[in-house]
């Protein structure tokens, strides 16, 4: 009988801790619900920190219409530009202007270098920023020697294109066809026509 009445006092702790359990969730969830909803629609205007506000000033009138992640970005790089020293500040400030005075078509090409970029195996990556990282090591005079002989390649395969294209020559695969057909001595025509 006494084992009985050990079984029954188990069974109905054990049935109530899991209530108890459950009713613990449910106030932590709702105790941090608002927190939730707030991160979902973004933080007011009037409820982010002075130093931020500072910073994001031009963004007042828009900001609470903004898609939160906007928000959010705006945000991480407010935070970002106040841990920044002052000679940090004054590069970034001359980057942004540099950005600024490139033209659109410049822009783009830049973003979808960066995409492409952002695409390749981690490798390939490495190996890139190994090359730009002694690219940046060598004496000016010789980034300037490299950057105009990388120029004169570029305006010379630009060229040779332009004529290529001119004369309806196409390059696949290494055989260079013309738009009448296969020449002599190209695969595509036999050997003994001429």
């Amino acid at each position: 009988m006494l084992n009985g009445i050990r079984n029954l006092t188990a069974i109905s702790t054990m049935s109530r801790f899991p209530v108890s359990g459950y009713l613990f969730a449910v106030c932590l969830i709702l105790l941090c619900l608002p927190g939730v909803l707030r991160a979902q629609d973004g933080v007011p205007w009037d409820e982010l920190p002075s130093e931020l506000q500072s910073i994001l000033g031009p963004m007042q009138p828009r900001w609470n219409e903004m898609p939160p992640q906007r928000q959010e970005r705006l945000r991480s790089g407010a935070s970002r530009w106040l841990n920044l020293t002052p000679d940090q500040r004054n590069a970034a400030q001359q980057q942004f202007r540099n950005w600024m005075q490139r033209s659109p078509e410049e822009r783009e090409m830049i973003r979808n270098r960066f995409d492409r970029f952002q695409q390749m195996p981690p490798d390939r990556k490495r190996a890139m920023r190994n090359r730009f990282e002694q690219f940046r090591s060598m004496p000016p005079e010789r980034q300037r020697e490299l950057r105009r002989r990388f120029e004169e390649n570029r305006a010379n395969r630009q060229a040779g294109q332009s004529a290529r294209q001119r004369a309806g020559v196409t390059d696949r695969g290494g055989i260079r066809r013309s738009p009448t057909g296969p020449g002599p001595n190209r695969p595509g025509r036999p050997p003994n026509a001429r």
